[in-house]
């Protein structure tokens, strides 16, 4: 009996042997197995990373590289924060341009240095809404918000030094609301306005008397635009109706007996449109030779048009073709044959901060991304001579010899409130 019980006894120890036993080796072939498991991860890891970093090599070499538009900055010129208007005059060296605030006229006498001298004035009680200059009269015609008024500062030499000096002159105008645009033509005798709101009446001024001359509503539309014609004598309006109103000035001379002198006597004529431009207007403006004018649609297009003789009958010549809408434009003519037709000429075109350069076929010569850290306002194209002459009288506003053989610039203003010069070909 005793014999029974240690038999069984030394089988049940033999049987917990074997399951311990069991269950070691089943614990040991797991680790194993996930040992196993875990070095073929990590292989695979390590032999996927090498992949990865190729691919992203591949990235980092087909991935654009930014463009470096250093090389064709000349010069750059910071006045002000906030500029709201800039304006070019004598080929781009004289520039006017104002904030709510402060107006400037910056004579420029070359543009890849900092010869350069500014004329500024303040407005403290009111907020600048447009300004427009006199070269005939050397006045800055500056139009306020609040008071609906134009204010007049001539350049004056005072002790010696010239300085802008406020005018006793003021023109009220005779407006529902604000003044949105302004204009004058070369002499200075006269102020060409526009309204806001649904004040649809082109209101012109003469500088001299203050009185109102004409007067004439464009209808239910706002006005966009205003710009003087290449003779001096027509009244360019742009409106939301897709086309471009013309107004002449006809002027004569009339002898008034009391001041035994002849004076300015104009008539006002409405002509009709300027045709062919078939798109929402967005900006337009002269060419240097003052032979053509260019202008910007919605339709991501700049269509130039040749001025034969009157400019309300000018029609389309040529248009470009772009991928965006251009705020801004501008037109340099820099060769016409009148037998042939041909031209070569340079548009420069605006999208917010960015500038772009295009021949008359559309071909892209100068492509400046981030040119300006803000929207452009403004865009010029002229030609800067290296070798100029200064003038005596350049303390008078006056420049010297011609620019047509010098080096093709552009002049580029923008909210941030700098004005810069690029070189257009290297």
């Amino acid at each position: 009996m005793l014999g029974l019980v240690v038999a069984g006894l030394i089988i049940c120890l033999t049987m917990i042997f074997f399951l311990l036993k069991s269950s070691s080796s089943n614990k040991t072939n797991k680790e194993k197995r996930q040992k196993e498991t875990d070095t073929k991860d990590e292989k695979e890891e390590k032999e996927k990373k090498p992949i990865e970093k190729e691919e992203n090599e591949e990235e980092e070499e087909t991935e654009i590289p930014k463009k470096d538009i250093s090389q064709y900055l000349l010069n750059s010129i910071k006045e002000g924060k906030n500029m709201t208007k800039c304006y070019f005059y004598n080929k781009g060296h004289l520039i006017l341009f104002c904030d709510e605030k402060r107006l400037c006229l910056c004579l420029v006498k070359q543009f890849n240095n900092s010869s350069h001298k500014i004329y500024s004035k303040n407005i403290d009680r009111d907020t600048i809404v447009d300004i427009c200059f006199s070269p005939e009269k050397k006045t800055i015609f500056c139009a306020s918000k609040n008071s609906k008024s134009i204010i007049q500062y001539n350049l004056e030499k005072i002790d010696g030094k010239i300085k802008l000096n406020k005018n006793e002159k003021i023109i009220k105008c005779e407006r529902p609301y604000e003044i949105n645009s302004l204009v004058t033509n070369k002499a200075g005798t006269l102020i060409c306005t526009t309204g806001t709101n649904d004040d649809t009446e082109i209101q012109i001024y003469n500088s001299i008397s203050s009185e109102l001359v004409f007067k004439q509503s464009t209808g239910a539309i706002k006005n966009l635009q205003l710009l003087m014609g290449p003779n001096d004598s027509d009244l360019l309006v742009s409106t939301f109706m897709n086309d471009i109103a013309v107004i002449n000035l006809e002027k004569n001379d009339k002898f008034n007996a009391e001041t035994k002198k002849y004076e300015n006597i104009y008539k006002f004529k409405r002509n009709t449109s300027i045709s062919g431009v078939k798109a929402k207007l967005l900006y337009y403006c002269l060419s240097n030779d003052d032979k053509f004018f260019a202008v910007s649609g919605d339709d991501k297009s700049v269509k130039i048009f040749r001025n034969y003789g009157e400019i309300c009958e000018s029609k389309i010549f040529s248009q470009i073709s772009l991928n965006f809408n251009a705020s801004v434009v501008a037109l340099y003519v820099e060769d016409f044959n009148i037998h042939n037709g041909r031209i070569t000429a340079y548009i420069g075109v605006a999208r917010e901060g960015n500038a772009y350069v295009y021949d008359e076929k559309g071909k892209l010569m100068l492509e400046l991304p981030g040119a300006h850290d803000s929207d452009i306002i403004s865009l010029y194209i002229t030609k800067n001579n290296l070798n100029r002459k200064e003038s005596k009288e350049n303390e008078e506003l006056k420049i010297g010899d011609d620019d047509k053989n010098g080096e093709l610039c552009l002049i580029s203003a923008a909210k941030d409130g700098r004005i810069k010069f690029w070189k257009i070909m290297n």
